[in-house]
């Protein structure tokens, strides 16, 4: 008994990481545009400053809708850089423009 519970918890895991793997090899992807970016503090274990930043994107609704969507994402920290004008690969979640994975930073060609 004493290994089964940590076993049945490392299943849960791989499985909720796995899905969300998943989720971001198959789900439409989309281009966000950084409009704005600022730093915030706050309280994870202590005082720790992160991103914040406005994103711009376009997602495909269920019936083939184009939805052009704003909001706000934390995007990291400080260190990423990140600048106003920037873009970045994203899925959005399904149905709102509240929640997006981001994927990456797309690198301009030089």
């Amino acid at each position: 008994m004493q290994i089964v519970l940590p076993l049945a918890g490392l299943a849960l895991l791989m499985a909720i990481l796995g899905l969300y793997h998943w989720r971001l090899q198959h789900f439409e992807r989309s281009v966000a545009t950084i409009d704005a970016v600022w730093d915030t503090e706050v309280n994870r274990r202590g005082t720790t400053i992160i991103t914040m930043d406005q994103l711009s994107f376009s997602r495909t609704a269920p019936s083939g809708e184009l939805i052009t969507c704003s909001h706000q994402f934390e995007i990291g920290t400080p260190l990423d850089g990140f600048k106003v004008g920037d873009q970045i690969t994203i899925v959005p979640a399904t149905g709102t423009c509240q929640r997006a994975d981001i994927i990456g930073r797309i690198t301009p060609l030089r």
